[in-house]
């Protein structure tokens, strides 16, 4: 039998953080279009996207997630688009 992909499994981004890549783990939320971002066992946060005036905009809850924004949601855009089917 083949293994059929759910759209909430989780799956690992690459971000700088201090100069240095760093691997974080990405949680799809199975209700709502959110992520939780992990760093090994510990909850960083929550990221999701809202329209705005300007389009797509990320927005985020938690200190860390805030702080990366910019670079998680990049990364999760690009997981979303380019992801094994």
């Amino acid at each position: 039998m083949g293994n059929i992909e759910e759209g909430w499994e989780p799956f690992e981004v690459q971000v700088a953080i201090e100069g240095a890549l760093r691997p974080l783990l990405v949680v799809p939320d199975q209700e709502e279009p959110k992520y939780e971002v992990f760093d090994h066992y510990t909850s960083l946060g929550t990221i999701w996207q809202e329209l705005g005036k300007t389009g797509k905009i990320w927005c985020g809850e938690g200190i860390a997630v805030k702080a990366l924004l910019a670079p998680l949601g990049e990364q999760i855009e690009d997981y979303l688009t380019n992801k094994p089917i």
